[in-house]
């Protein structure tokens, strides 16, 4: 048997101690924590590219790659942009302090379910309620224990037009620090945050919560979910954007089909579904050196922790969920990743890259070197991998459009540990200094900067309808005329762009220009799959009497932006009515 530290207590996908426990209580909802990892050294030198000119600076990032940020760490996001990252996430709805300029942040609604402790007795543990509940509420405000007002959902959402919002973290998970809910309460709770969200704003674009991992038994939490989605509903999951994690742990021990392993049994599933632990016995596993192919595999049924960086099984869970979305008629939508990583610590590293704990079952430990090499194999999978049956066409039939590695920087005593893209001491460099990297992150930033580093391209959106009513005859009125567009591309664009209005669809009548300065509005993030126009500017149209008017809008009419296209960069029609005080006034098209 592995060494019995790792099986302390359960309280993230892997073992955590005692005093680990109390600190995830502390920081509650707000930070998201595995199990004990350790202080990462650094091996190299690593190749070095261009260095990075700051913390403040603006930078052209990657939107296919991304990063997860630990609220312990709020300085740490001055690297975002030195490691190419074009998004990241922090598993709540807001960025830590202030938002980097170079990647898009990705909110995370936390959808919990709730418990009820009859007796207060700590031996009794809390029972499980027919209920959830939003963090934050989905209210515009609400007031928090201590009585403090705050935004809630609806506030948040109206900040953030034609954003997207991920309904949930972990939902598979049972313990306190992820949500821990019932499949079935989970389609109910997607059902409400989904029209709540698109009540608000419907440009918006909604994610499913991204599972653990995509095992069978996982697999069944995702079909129960969308069968009880139907079932209440009478019509299919409206799910924008599909999401996961891919983590590889066992989920049973084979003694007890109650008993979790590392991962646990995903809530409200069949436990003779769920992977099984090794018990630390190599023989279930492929033999040490091995080739990572399923003939070398005795016991598909069993994830050894000498599989948590097998990039063979990492291929299955991506094709098992492409599989499970074209079967359920949802090829056509994109998939992310927005966690993966190696979870398990390396304490006591030695210089030779042996350490004493953790151990996989061929007492091999998770070092920087093993770290790396998955992490480059893994990437360069997710950014090569093509299939037409199966991809999402809009991306070429890519299986997958983004991921994200966890973590940027935990804590030494925290899972993920062993795959932090930062020093423990980064904070000792200057901001954004690459010099911060560990070998994981020095590899990172090469695969987002030189595999294939995407291209931009302006879309144009959307020109909005717009109604005045004038109060006098006479009237000469102005109109605030909107156009949304997106970069469909994947690389960035952190330059000024022009847009100019015209009245005529000929586009010789200029009504006024405006410029989008991401200097100050941030750059403008590729990967705006289906459709969403992620950015909008506005003009005045002056003095309009009574009638219907027509416009659209050109986006880069100066042609400074380089594009992959130049033929899309034109709004729909958008009108401008303006109809005599007492008339009949249609309802406005968003």
């Amino acid at each position: 048997m592995i060494a019995t530290k790792v099986r302390l207590l359960f309280a993230g996908l892997i073992g955590i101690s005692i005093a680990m426990v109390l600190a995830l209580h502390a920081y509650g909802a707000q930070d998201k924590e595995h199990p004990n990892a350790p202080n990462i050294p650094i091996i190299g030198p690593a190749t070095e590219l261009p260095p990075a000119t700051g913390s403040t600076a603006l930078m052209p990032t990657d939107c296919r790659y991304g990063v997860a940020q630990s609220y312990v760490y709020p300085n740490s996001d001055k690297w975002i942009a030195t490691l190419n990252a074009g998004w990241y996430l922090n598993f709540g709805v807001a960025p830590i302090g202030t938002p980097s300029k170079s990647a898009e942040f990705a909110p995370v609604i936390r959808t919990r379910q709730n418990f009820i402790d009859h007796d207060n007795n700590p031996q009794t543990p809390p029972v499980r309620d027919n209920s959830y509940r939003f963090e934050p509420p989905l209210s515009d405000f609400y007031r928090n224990n201590n009585g403090t007002l705050l935004e809630g959902m609806g506030s948040i959402i109206r900040k953030y037009p034609g954003g997207y919002w991920i309904v949930g973290n972990e939902v598979d998970v049972d313990n306190a620090a992820q949500d821990n809910i019932m499949p079935e309460l989970y389609a109910q709770a997607y059902h409400d945050a989904y029209y709540y969200i698109k009540g608000i704003d419907q440009s918006a674009k909604v994610a499913i919560a991204g599972l653990s991992m995509m095992t069978p038994g996982r697999l069944q939490y995702l079909s129960i979910v969308w069968d009880t989605y139907r079932s209440l509903y009478g019509h299919d999951m409206p799910v924008d954007i599909w999401n996961m994690h891919l983590y590889i742990l066992e989920e049973r021990m084979p003694g007890n089909p109650n008993d979790y392993g590392d991962g646990k049994i995903a809530l409200g599933t069949d436990p003779a579904l769920a992977k099984l632990s090794s018990g630390g016995d190599a023989q279930y596993c492929p033999a040490k050196g091995a080739a990572d192919i399923p003939a070398n595999d005795p016991r598909p049924d069993v994830y050894c922790r000498a599989e948590h960086d097998s990039v063979r099984i990492f291929r299955e869970q991506v094709y098992a969920l492409r599989q499970w979305m074209k079967d359920h008629g949802q090829q056509n939508k994109p998939l992310i990743i927005t966690e993966f990583g190696i979870l398990y610590p390396n304490t006591d590293l030695n210089p030779d890259g042996t350490c004493n704990f953790l151990l996989d079952e061929h007492q091999q430990c998770f070092n920087p070197t093993r770290v790396t090499t998955f992490l480059r194999n893994t990437m360069q999978f997710l950014m090569n991998t093509t299939d037409p049956n199966l991809g999402y066409p809009a991306d070429g039939n890519r299986l997958v459009q983004q991921w994200l590695w966890y973590s940027l920087i935990t804590g030494e005593e925290s899972s993920g540990g062993s795959s932090n893209l930062l020093r423990a001491d980064f904070s000792q460099f200057p901001a954004g200094d690459p010099a911060a990297l560990t070998a994981m992150g020095e590899a990172f930033r090469q695969e987002a900067s030189t595999n294939n580093f995407g291209q931009s391209n302006l879309v144009g959106g959307i020109a909005n309808d717009v109604v005045l009513v004038a109060g006098t005859p006479g009237f000469n009125g102005t109109a605030n005329l909107t156009a949304t567009f997106r970069n469909g591309g994947t690389k960035s664009i952190v330059a000024p762009v022009t847009v100019t209005f015209y009245s005529d669809q000929a586009l010789t009548q200029v009504i006024g220009s405006t410029t989008y300065y991401p200097e100050t509005s941030g750059a403008i993030a590729g990967c705006t799959w289906g459709g969403r126009n992620s950015e909008r500017v506005s003009v005045q149209w002056s003095n309009l009497q009574v009638g219907k008017y027509n416009y659209w809008a050109v986006i880069d009419s100066t042609n400074a932006i380089g594009e992959t296209l130049e033929n899309d960069n034109v709004t729909s029609r958008g009108t401008v009515t303006v109809v005599q005080n007492g008339i009949f006034v249609p309802t406005v098209r968003r």
